[in-house]
């Protein structure tokens, strides 16, 4: 590092030389880079310079952050494209993991009047619903809250969807077939508790998906099946548009 005759910040400087670091492999996708202390006490910067070096890089897209366990690069991570509709499930399986959903509550429930609209339902009918976060093997993927018109699934919650795909078992068990998606998606900050389920810090970006899933029924009409909102971690799951001429 050039302390005497650059006018480059040290902070900058150190982000330079982690970026080469990550360009050149020397740290390796889900590696940790070293800890503050060694940086520190390697380039002898105080601890403010060598944190606000690795904010940015967190920002910028380079690194990542696991409670209690350290700063890391920042690989490829896992991609769903925006168009092409399907479960989290299967887009964890595509990378060679086992998805490992973590049921926080389930059951039938009386809908917001919100959540009726979305779901085209009147406000005296009843849905079914989820909460789960979803695991890829043991890094948590996404928070999820499904609501299903309950008329659409009797029984659904006799189901132990610790183990089972909910996608799969409306096609399956009641012969819905899964046609199309409507979504927005917005950037927003993680609060306590989300950080706390998805195991990043309170504050850090992650990403809001809410829905609506349409299905063909076995009469070939065409519903509101599912209602969702999920939070995905930002350094762990990336979204993408295929565009053609």
């Amino acid at each position: 590092m050039d302390r005497e005759n650059s006018f480059i910040p040290m902070y900058y400087q150190l982000k330079k030389i982690i970026i080469d670091m990550i360009e050149n492999e020397a740290i390796k996708a889900d590696v940790a880079i070293p800890s503050e202390p060694k940086l520190m006490q390697t380039y002898h910067l105080s601890r403010t310079t060598v944190r606000k070096a690795i904010d940015e890089l967190v920002n910028e897209g380079y690194l990542y952050k696991r409670q209690g366990k350290g700063t890391f690069v920042k690989g490829r991570g896992f991609e769903q494209g925006l168009i092409r509709l399907s479960g989290c499930s299967e887009d964890i399986k595509r990378y060679g993991l086992t998805p490992k959903p973590h049921v926080l509550d389930a059951g039938i429930r009386q809908p917001s009047k919100r959540v009726c609209k979305m779901l085209d339902i009147t406000e005296d009918e009843k849905t079914f619903y989820m909460e789960r976060v979803v695991y890829g093997d043991e890094i948590p993927i996404n928070k999820n809250k499904s609501y299903i018109p309950y008329h659409l699934v009797p029984g659904i919650e006799a189901i132990d969807f610790n183990q089972e795909s909910l996608y799969k078992v409306l096609e399956k068990d009641y012969r819905i077939t899964i046609n199309k998606a409507i979504r927005t998606v917005e950037a927003i900050l993680a609060n306590e508790e989300v950080a706390l389920q998805l195991q990043v810090d309170e504050g850090a970006p992650v990403m809001l998906f809410k829905g609506q899933v349409f299905g063909m029924l076995p009469d070939s009409n065409e519903v509101v099946i599912e209602y969702f909102e999920a939070i995905y971690r930002s350094d762990q799951f990336q979204f993408y548009i295929e565009q053609h001429r």
